[in-house]
């Protein structure tokens, strides 16, 4: 199995020029849940990435974190080229902080430029608590409907800036939604991190096991 993963752009102290990264998490990460797996990180190449996905004959890809919406315009244009091939080829994506706020944005829904404002609370650098309020294609209601996350974000959803393509599974109690499941595709987004030290380890790897196993 080989699962694409989208890069971050940085700049290196000390290094002039923009590179392209990702967090040594990750692969560790996907290597203890799916064993089988190959994570290829994918640059940010707007225009080539549909002959780049299709020619590494890919079975799905994972929008990560890092960077807001609009920072670097060259990553925003290869993640929504992404969606597209996605979408042609029906492969599962999996959108994890900033990638989910993608998703949303890209079928049609809003991003909150400061979700603490909205919301009451600082979702930067911190954990809390979510409601998981519906079952998913993807997972089954677990006895303990509540999980603690972590939360690495200072943009976010609320309800009503949610696309119509995705139905909601899970919120805060403050009304910020952290969990989302397109209506007939592979695709879910969740707004904490799962590469990362997250009490709710359990739930991510049921869920990513199952969406990459579809």
């Amino acid at each position: 199995m080989r699962i694409g993963i989208t890069t971050r752009v940085v700049r290196g102290e000390g290094y002039p020029e923009e590179r392209d990264a990702i967090s040594r998490d990750w692969p560790e990460y996907i290597g203890s849940i799916l064993p089988n797996a190959i994570l290829v990180p994918l640059c940010n190449e707007d225009k080539k990435i549909n002959r780049i996905i299709r020619h590494l004959e890919l079975d799905g890809i994972i929008l990560s974190g890092g960077n807001d919406w609009g920072e670097t315009t060259r990553r925003d244009k290869t993640e929504a080229n992404i969606l597209k091939v996605c979408l042609r080829y029906r492969l599962p994506l999996l959108g994890v902080c900033r990638g989910m706020q993608v998703l949303n944005i890209l079928f049609g829904g809003k991003l909150e430029k400061d979700i603490q404002k909205v919301s009451g609370k600082n979702h930067a650098g911190a954990t809390h608590t979510i409601d998981l309020i519906k079952e998913s294609k993807f997972f089954t209601q677990p006895k303990k409907r509540k999980l603690k996350v972590n939360s690495f974000h200072n943009q976010g959803i609320v309800a009503g800036g949610l696309s119509r393509e995705f139905n909601v599974f899970a919120v805060t109690p403050g009304g910020v939604v952290e969990g989302i499941c397109h209506s007939s595709r592979p695709i879910i987004g969740i707004q904490w991190h799962p590469e990362r030290k997250n009490p709710a380890a359990f739930f991510d790897r049921r869920l990513i096991r199952t969406l990459f196993n579809t």
